[in-house]
């Protein structure tokens, strides 16, 4: 075994990498240096667990990333971990990415309506220019693909997703 100085580790799988290693080759994530990791496990010991947690977003490490760095930076401490397409909110559409390894983001239930906000954000440049963008709290909107839905429908005619 090499010393914590002479590799890099995965933060989700915990995989060890060489120092030139950028990303986990399962995960995708970004490598961290060993201390690094044990700084965030220590931060992560203190935040509650995905059980006391509400999941505003499941869907591959890409998008992910890129809601934790945004939420990061708006000051929002989340919570992710990998997730089954079964573990996203309500009227979520998980089924789209096929295969892909999925990821929840958790946050405590006084963050979920910023975090949303910032999710909407990143699915406009995650999704394609074409599909519409869910703004939060916007009632004439589909929760799961965005597409402009009129207040008696039971269905959205763009993804199919059924209203109850």
């Amino acid at each position: 075994m090499t010393t914590p100085a002479q590799y890099k580790l995965c933060p989700e799988c915990r995989a060890e990498y060489t120092l030139a290693a950028m990303r986990c080759a399962d995960c995708g994530v970004d490598l961290v240096h060993a201390h690094e990791l044990a700084d965030l496990d220590q931060e992560l010991a203190a935040f509650p667990p995905v059980s006391e947690l509400q999941c505003v977003r499941v869907a591959p490490m890409p998008w992910i990333q890129a809601l934790s760095a945004a939420l990061q930076q708006a000051g929002v401490t989340h919570r992710v971990e990998r997730a089954r397409s079964a573990d996203a909110p309500e009227g979520q559409r998980t089924g789209v990415f096929g295969d892909v390894p999925l990821f929840g983001l958790y946050v405590r239930s006084e963050d979920v309506a910023s975090t949303r906000e910032i999710d909407g954000a990143i699915a406009g440049q995650i999704l394609p220019e074409e599909a519409p963008v869910l703004v939060a709290g916007e009632e004439d909107a589909c929760p799961a693909c965005g597409a402009a839905v009129g207040s008696d429908a039971s269905e959205c005619p763009d993804c199919g997703l059924r209203f109850g």
